[in-house]
């Protein structure tokens, strides 16, 4: 992978809600196509990525994303340490965690409670309504 150099002048994408530009990063392939598919049926553009280096990678390539939904355990590159990179590089991109390992979520939200996150399996109304109110707060 290419060293990422800090780029403030990443542009943006309009913040809304249908019509915005999501990445799902997920290193289970069903669940990423499901999550795909049931996401652009509701508007949404969605790009994918294997693992967080995937998703870098994207993003270096300037594909507009308005908000990243990640899984927190993946290989190569995890959720958190995605999340990290992320902050430093594009402090206002929003980030949904999804696990099914409920401890780590509790313990990123001891961390920060402003960590949005859903524990698998959800139901796809609250992944939807959590991604709307994320969009929205960087609106505001």
């Amino acid at each position: 992978m290419t060293a990422l150099a800090a780029n403030n002048d990443y542009p943006p994408a309009s913040v809304r809600s249908r019509g915005s530009t999501l990445l799902v990063v997920e290193d289970e392939e069903n669940l990423r196509t499901l999550l795909r598919r049931s996401l652009q049926s509701h508007g949404y553009r969605v790009l994918e990525a294997a693992n967080g280096a995937e998703a870098l990678l994207m993003l270096e390539e300037k594909h507009q994303v308005d908000l990243i939904v990640t899984d927190l355990r993946m290989p190569v590159m995890d959720g958190r340490q995605l999340a990290s990179v992320l902050s430093r590089l594009y402090p206002s991109m929003p980030v949904v965690f999804m696990s099914g390992f409920t401890a780590q979520l509790t313990n990123m939200r001891l961390v920060s409670p402003e960590i949005a996150f859903i524990t698998k399996p959800f139901r796809y109304d609250d992944l939807l309504a959590l991604i709307k109110q994320r969009l929205e707060s960087r609106a505001s």
